[in-house]
């Protein structure tokens, strides 16, 4: 069974909708929703920090619907060694740019199936980095980095709610693509300790 971590901040309208696609699914057979609003915000690291019944975790931003859920189960399923996540149409022609040699880096917001005792390779950030700005923000991208490994890829057919691509979007804000870059090249030099 799965557990479906939601983490939402300024778009709460949209969990409704996603939480009904997500009770479509016989395998979720657990919901957890962090409104990272009424708590110390700390935006993607919310996926990570959950404690969950289950051992397998479901994840996905706030402001789409995964269509394609049964694939990502599907190919975790077959392949429960590496990160299964999706993408939006055109993403899949993008995924070279994410590979640094053996690690791959891979994002969440569009549905990403994980084994929750893989978070603790964090820990690895954390400690020399400590939980700052950049690893609040670009959690995702640190965590897929660190596992030190490719991941498995398949189309989510994915449709944008409401708020995507408004001012509070992670991708509008002016430093994104540095903080990008950073969680990178950090990730990468840790594995060069």
């Amino acid at each position: 069974m799965i557990t479906a971590c939601l983490i939402t901040w300024k778009r709460q309208y949209n969990i409704p909708k996603i939480v009904e696609n997500l009770l479509r699914y016989p395998f979720i057979d657990e919901i957890i929703i962090r409104d990272n609003s009424k708590c110390k915000n700390i935006i993607n690291y919310g996926r990570y920090t959950t404690k969950t019944k289950n051992n397998i975790i479901y994840t996905q931003d706030d402001d789409c619907i995964v269509h394609n859920i049964q694939g990502i189960y599907d190919k975790f399923m077959e392949d429960p060694k590496r990160i299964t996540y999706s993408g939006i149409d055109g993403y899949e022609e993008k995924i070279k740019d994410n590979i640094f040699g053996n690690k791959q880096m891979c994002m969440a917001g569009w549905g990403m199936m994980f084994d929750k005792s893989w978070v603790k390779v964090l820990d690895k950030y954390i400690s020399v980095y400590g939980k700052d700005d950049c690893f609040y923000r670009e959690t995702d991208r640190i965590f897929s980095l660190l596992l030190n490994r490719h991941h498995n890829f398949v189309p989510g057919g994915i449709t944008h709610l409401e708020g995507k691509d408004d001012s509070n979007a992670l991708c509008q804000q002016s430093d994104h693509v540095a903080s990008k870059q950073l969680a990178i090249q950090r990730s990468l030099e840790i594995w060069k300790q």
